[in-house]
């Protein structure tokens, strides 16, 4: 099926490895105008060159004027206003995978709030007025499945990506009727990069596969196996990120499509 990218421009942010590089490259194979973005220059650079990106983005997204930075940087790549934004930059700020909610400091919880939502946040008021005024746009906030199903522990990261759920629903909501679309996607478990060298280093096999390192990690409990029986690549995420971002899917907005293998057993 042809999504319609062709020539649309799009903007990924967290783009110089894992999720967003995968789905910067699905985006171009699709014919997208893409730049990729990232804090460090050479691995963005490498990324832009390997898919034929449009170019590059390269900063922090912490504060509003390094996201108005970026967002200028982008869209002199692009050539013209982003239609497609993809805010995947985030995760843990803090790893706080050991302490109880009232263990963590207010500091971690704002650092994951600004790294998680905010960032999110600063990017869609700068990118979503030229969707509306262009009558096009899609917004797609990578988000996660602690988002819904909250763990214990590390609930500064969980909480801020619930906040990001919250914001895609209120914002879908005031958009109607203009053309411009916002979703969430939520992972599982993903075997990212990090996962993979965890593994790697954890049995002292450097060369081992992913289904390799995955079937040691299960066995010994590191974690649980979804029902769909492994665990997730970036792949599987680039996939309904892209679907979300065609003209095609205009009628999905405000919805939280979870890619976890089953992960979640609630409702969504």
């Amino acid at each position: 099926m042809d999504l319609q990218l062709k020539g649309r421009r799009a903007l990924v942010t967290g783009s110089s490895s894992g999720i967003g590089a995968a789905v910067a490259r699905m985006l171009a194979e699709e014919g997208a105008r893409v730049v990729v973005h990232g804090r460090n220059r050479e691995r963005a650079e490498q990324v832009a060159a390997e898919i034929g990106a449009a170019g590059v983005a390269i900063g922090d997204l912490g504060t509003d004027d390094a996201c108005a930075a970026v967002h200028a940087e982008a869209v002199a790549a692009l050539g013209g206003n982003i239609e497609i934004l993809i805010n995947n930059a985030g995760g843990s700020s803090t790893g706080n995978t050991t302490k109880t909610p009232i263990q963590i400091s207010s500091e971690d919880w704002l650092s994951n709030f600004n790294a998680n939502a905010l960032a999110a946040i600063r990017l869609c008021r700068l990118a979503v007025p030229d969707m509306t005024a262009a009558g096009f746009g899609r917004v797609i906030n990578v988000s996660s499945a602690v988002a819904v199903q909250p763990n214990n522990l590390g609930a500064d990261y969980s909480g801020a990506k619930s906040a990001l759920n919250n914001f895609t629903v209120s914002l879908a909501g005031s958009l109607k009727g203009v053309g411009v679309t916002v979703n969430t996607v939520s992972p599982g478990i993903i075997m990212v990069d990090g996962l993979l060298r965890f593994g790697r280093t954890k049995y002292g096999i450097p060369e081992a596969t992913i289904a390799q390192v995955t079937d040691r990690l299960a066995a010994d409990k590191v974690f649980d196996l979804p029902p769909a029986g492994r665990l997730g690549t970036p792949d599987d995420l680039a996939v309904i990120i892209c679907t979300l971002a065609s003209p095609r899917s205009g009628f999905v907005t405000g919805a939280n499509y979870r890619v976890d293998g089953g992960q979640v057993r609630g409702l969504n």
